[in-house]
């Protein structure tokens, strides 16, 4: 039997199971994403305190088995609880979410598993930044393998400043010359972008388009939930007769 003791990572995912467990799905440093059934957590101790895994927050996870889904056995805290709040809560759902649907059950990225650590830690510190988080979505798909090459267009050629392009995530940029249609990325904010010069809203919005073109590509499709519990929120507050406009 398969015993990890002690292995630094986070919780993406957790939703109760039966009448006193969870189902939850890890993070980790060194093995990457792990699905465990924590037995008996959510059953209160003498004390009439469950066994609490708090998102946000590294533990040191404790488990064993021999199929995919393991059993959690130990849950400990090595820092001290994070609770995100609004916005940054809804971008701490979004980062989540994507490596819970991107990540391979089992595929160890030890690297990335610093990237997130530092983003959960500024978004604890700062609340959300845009160009953090694009940073992040960027570096998220170059490691699984999706990595953006935007310095030259699919024929080879550099990135003209001066020239309009297209992202397809099949096939890379694509010139499109001097139009200026509505999926237009403009050729100096692409080699800002490369350059991580995050200084013009314009290649925000260029970074956002290609992100989200890539991701929704490699979802299939299928819709992610924090975006649309995002979109709810906006909704609510913009409805709400006190909400400043």
């Amino acid at each position: 039997m398969v015993r990890i003791e002690a292995e630094p990572g986070f919780v993406l995912h957790q939703t109760p199971y039966r009448e006193t467990s969870l189902l939850v799905d890890l993070y980790s440093r060194q093995h990457g994403r792990v699905r465990c059934v924590a037995k008996g957590f959510r059953k209160p101790n003498k004390k009439g305190i469950s066994r609490a895994i708090f998102p946000y927050t590294e533990h040191q996870f404790s488990w064993q088995g021999n199929g995919d889904l393991k059993t959690l056995t130990r849950a400990d805290a090595i820092q001290a609880p994070i609770f995100l709040q609004r916005e940054a809560l809804f971008t701490g759902l979004y980062i989540n979410e994507l490596l819970y649907r991107l990540m391979h059950e089992h595929d160890p990225h030890p690297y990335f598993y610093g990237h997130y650590q530092q983003f959960i830690m500024q978004l604890a510190k700062h609340g959300p930044n845009e160009a953090m988080l694009r940073q992040v979505e960027m570096s998220l798909l170059e490691e699984l393998g999706y990595g953006l090459v935007l310095n030259a267009d699919n024929q080879g050629l550099a990135i003209d400043a001066n020239l309009f392009y297209q992202y397809v995530p099949e096939h890379g940029l694509t010139l499109i010359g001097n139009s200026q249609g509505p999926n237009a990325l403009y050729g100096r904010d692409l080699i800002a972008l490369v350059e991580a010069d995050f200084s013009q809203p314009s290649v925000m919005r260029t970074a956002k388009q290609i992100n989200r073109r890539v991701i929704d590509f490699y979802l299939g499709g299928r819709p992610l939930h924090s975006r649309e519990l995002y979109r709810q929120h906006i909704m609510s507050v913009d409805n709400h007769p006190s909400a400043v406009k």
